[in-house]
Order: structure tokens, then C-alpha cells, then sequence
């Protein structure tokens, strides 16, 4: 028999964040000498033992019990003594060669011949050994990023005789991993080490997990002890991180109209803490609601096109996630007025003509001939955009006839005094605007041919004056007030 234990240099495959939580633990609780794992029962559930080659007469056997103890790291193997761990799982000889003395094999030694009548025989004891030591099923389905630590101590003779870890995902069972022999100490026993190890993704949310232990010897009669001893058997999990996620009601609206964005961010076994939303490269400050309504308007997101962001934190992580989104502008074209036809750019889908309030039935183009005067404008359509054109006043302020058609006057904000006619002007018009006091202010001519004349009145203060028209034909009179 042989027995030792070992030192194994921590080797961490796996990097845990100060959040990983220990969810599963088995520490053998409550094996006695001779206890075998078939069947052993533990606060996880029962043990089971499965053999998995050729094996011999007298294989060695996976036991429950203390006289392997379970060591601190770094502390030499023994049976079990006050301020150890407790009970170990291990690979003991077969009663038939001693049963359980702790982490200690039989590594056999028969061999067989044939005689010259064909009969086979075989002498020595035969060991072979081929088993698992396998977990009760492990419930994984809330958890993710999943890893396996194991205290042990492990020995043999290379890979004949040799321990090594198995990982199954419900359906079958692979190889986790071979950890290295463990170091030996000056007493022939085995120097404890930890191991930790990341279960593969198909761990994650898996309700029918198992871990395993597998020790193979061949029976050639050479091995060193220890076999293979384990305790301290854990799963953590890495809490999961959220995963960011939003919908928006449109990607396209017009500068008038509204978006609302609504987080559908998830977190599976936990709880999203924070999020905040942000327009990307703006200064706009965003509540962190939702659903959160967004406006637009010249002065909060004008036109053009943007990225919303949203960003959502837990104690395990943080996440991002973005979507574009246009705001088109409200079109606002300008009128332009030619004798009765008034005209608009064209390019828009459709066009609606007022008069007031009024719609006019059939004026549905870019121009307009009117034939009355009015307060028009139009309403158009750009990509799903409705606008209006500013008003266009035909109608102005004292209104008086001149020949044979009507004349009136308007003012063009603060700068300009509009005279309109209802048609083509066949004579020139001289115009002469004086004060109240008499006192001629602005002289000019209207030539004919035109049906609107602009006069500049910047420089003159707010207050009512007289316009008068005049040509060989008639003249006409008009009060005009300065805005």
C-alpha cells in the first residue's frame, strides 16, 4: 500500500469579482470508518459510485470517513485530529487488503499465464480500478459564471495510476480537469492544496449539474501514496451583470412631435440598481424614468439626428445599450407673390391653401391665383412634417378704389411699407407720404406693369401718416398707420 499527500502550488483559473457567492458546499459531513460513497447521504443529497472500465478482483473503493482527514492548506495528510475539517472523500484499498486506512491504495500486482493445456491462470492479488465518485444533482438554474474550489491532496504513478475531475451538464459527463500531483512531506503523507477551476457555460442555469472525482490504477504493483483524497468542495457564482436594453416608440419624428423611450433591461437572479438615460454628445439632462417621454421642440433636441443611451448598473455590473433617432424639422416655406399668383417651393408631398381659416377647396399645388383679396397661406407636407407658410395679407388697410380696381396698403414688419393693387398697374402711381402735420416724408414711384410696390420706412418713428396716390387718370387718399 502507499500513502501521501500533497502540496500543490494554488493554480486559479478562474478570476473572481468580490461579488462571486458561494452557493453549494459539500464537506462530508458524517461518514465513519469503512463508509463507502455508494450511497453516502449528505446534507446535498446522496452520493454515487460509478464504475467505468475493467476492473480487478479487489479494486480499491471511494470512502466517507476520517481516517483521511480534511487539512488546511499547506498542513500534511493524517487522520482526522482536533481543529481539522472533518471527514474527507478518498480512495481506500479493498477490505479484502486492509479496507480504510485513508488516502491510501493497493496498487496491486497480479499477473496471468496460460499453461501448455490452455488453462489460464492468475496469481497475486488484482487491483485494477476504474471509478467515480459522483455528486447528487446541483440545482445551477439562478446562477452563472460558475467555477469549482476543492481542497486535496493526490499522488500515484503518473497517468496509470491517477486522479482527475468531471464535470456533467445533464446529459453527459466530461473531463473538468487533471490537477497536478501534490506535494509530499518528509512524513510520506500528503501536503493539502486548493484548486479552483470555471465549470463550462453550459453550467449557467442548468438545473441538473454533478461534479465527480474519477481514480484509475492499473495493477502492476507500482504506485506511491497518497491516492486521492478531497474535501471542502464549493460552486460559486458570479452574479450576473444586467443587460441593457430600451424600445422606443419611432426612430423618425417631426420636430412638433414626441418620442417615448422605455428601459426592458433584465437581469436574471438579481436586481437592476440604477439607470440613467443621456442624448450622446448633448447637454441635455435626462430624468431617469421610464417610461420617459421626449419632446422635441427649437430649444430641446432641434432637428437632426441623435443616439440615445442607456446605461444600467447592479452590484455586479454595468451595461450599454443605444438607438439613433431623427428629428425632422417642421417645414415653413416662403410665399412669394406675382401679380394674383402666389407660390411656394415645390418638393413637398402635398400643399393645402387657406384663406383665414378657411381651406380652399381644390388649391392643392404649389401656386395660387386668387381672385379676391385675403389673408392666405398654405399647408405642406415634407416626409410626413406638416408646416405652414407665414400669412400673406392681400387685403391691407384702407382699402380704397384707384381706376378702375382696388388699392390698399400694408407694412412689412418694421422696415417696409407694401402698396398692393388687385391687378397690373397700366400707368405709373406717384406716391407721396406725408405726417399729420402736412410735412412730406417719403416720395416715390410706382411703375407700371406691377401689382406691388415696397416703400422703406425704417427711419420713420411709429404714428399715423397719409399716402397718397396720384396719375393723370385719378388719385386716392389712404390713412396708414406706422407699427
Amino acid at each position: 500500500m502507499k500513502r501521501i499527500f500533497l502540496n500543490i502550488t494554488l493554480l486559479t483559473l478562474l478570476a473572481f469579482s468580490g461579488h462571486a457567492q458561494i452557493f453549494w458546499t459539500e464537506n462530508f459531513t458524517g461518514g465513519g470508518t469503512g463508509t463507502t460513497v455508494s450511497g453516502f447521504t449528505s446534507p446535498n443529497g446522496t452520493w454515487a459510485n460509478t464504475v467505468l472500465g475493467a476492473e480487478g478482483a479487489y479494486p480499491n473503493i471511494w470512502y466517507v470517513s476520517c481516517t483521511e482527514g480534511g487539512k488546511l492548506v499547506g498542513v500534511c495528510g493524517s487522520v482526522c485530529a482536533t481543529g481539522d475539517l472533518g471527514s474527507t472523500l478518498h480512495l481506500g484499498s479493498n477490505t479484502f487488503v486492509g479496507g480504510d486506512l485513508g488516502a491510501a491504495y493497493f496498487a496491486g500486482g497480479c499477473t496471468s499465464y496460460t499453461s501448455t493445456y490452455g488453462y489460464t491462470y492468475t496469481t497475486g492479488i488484482c487491483a485494477a480500478t476504474d471509478r467515480r465518485a459522483e455528486s447528487p444533482v446541483i440545482n445551477c438554474t439562478t446562477k452563472a459564471g460558475i467555477s469549482l474550489s476543492y481542497y486535496y491532496i493526490e499522488n500515484g504513478q503518473a497517468s496509470s495510476d491517477n486522479g482527475t475531475v468531471w464535470y456533467f451538464n445533464g446529459t453527459t459527463w466530461s473531463l473538468l480537469e487533471d490537477p497536478p500531483k501534490t506535494t509530499v512531506c518528509g512524513t510520506s503523507q500528503g501536503q493539502w492544496a486548493k484548486r479552483t477551476v470555471a465549470l463550462p457555460s453550459s453550467a449557467d442555469h442548468n438545473p441538473n449539474v454533478k461534479i465527480g472525482f474519477r481514480w484509475v490504477n492499473d495493477e502492476d504493483g507500482i504506485g506511491t501514496d497518497p491516492s486521492f483524497a478531497i474535501d471542502s468542495v464549493s460552486l460559486r457564482a458570479t452574479p450576473p451583470a444586467p443587460v441593457a436594453s430600451f424600445s422606443m416608440t419611432a426612430d423618425s419624428v417631426c420636430q412638433d412631435s414626441c418620442i417615448t423611450f422605455t428601459s426592458t433591461s433584465t437581469m436574471t437572479g438579481g436586481t437592476i440598481d440604477s439607470f440613467r438615460w443621456s442624448i450622446v454628445g448633448t447637454p441635455y439632462s435626462l430624468p431617469n424614468v421610464s417610461p420617459l417621454p421626449l419632446c422635441m421642440t427649437a430649444t430641446v433636441v432641434p432637428t437632426g439626428t441623435y443616439t440615445m443611451r442607456l446605461d444600467v448598473y447592479s452590484g455586479a455590473g454595468h451595461d450599454t445599450e443605444t438607438h439613433t433617432f431623427r428629428v425632422k424639422p417642421i417645414p415653413a416655406p416662403p410665399i412669394t407673390k406675382a401679380g394674383h399668383v402666389l407660390s411656394v417651393p415645390t418638393g413637398y408631398v402635398s400643399y393645402q391653401w387657406y384663406n383665414g381659416t378657411a381651406a380652399i377647396t381644390g388649391a392643392t399645388n404649389a401656386t395660387y391665383t386668387y381672385t379676391v383679396s385675403g389673408v392666405y397661406k398654405v399647408v405642406v407636407d415634407s416626409g410626413g412634417c406638416k408646416g405652414s407658410s407665414a400669412v400673406k395679407n392681400t387685403t391691407g388697410v384702407g382699402q380704397v378704389d384707384l381706376c378702375d380696381g382696388k388699392f390698399w396698403v400694408t407694412q412689412k414688419g418694421n422696415n417696409m411699407l407694401a402698396l398692393n393693387y388687385d391687378q397690373l398697374l397700366t400707368e405709373d402711381v406717384n406716391i407721396v407720404v406725408s405726417d399729420q402735420a402736412g410735412r412730406q416724408i417719403i416720395s416715390a414711384l410706382w411703375v407700371a406693369g406691377t401689382d406691388e410696390k415696397e416703400v422703406r420706412c425704417g427711419d420713420i418713428a411709429p404714428g399715423l401718416y397719409i399716402v397718397r396716390l396720384s396719375n393723370t387718370k385719378s388719385s386716392a387718399v389712404l390713412k396708414w398707420i406706422k407699427q
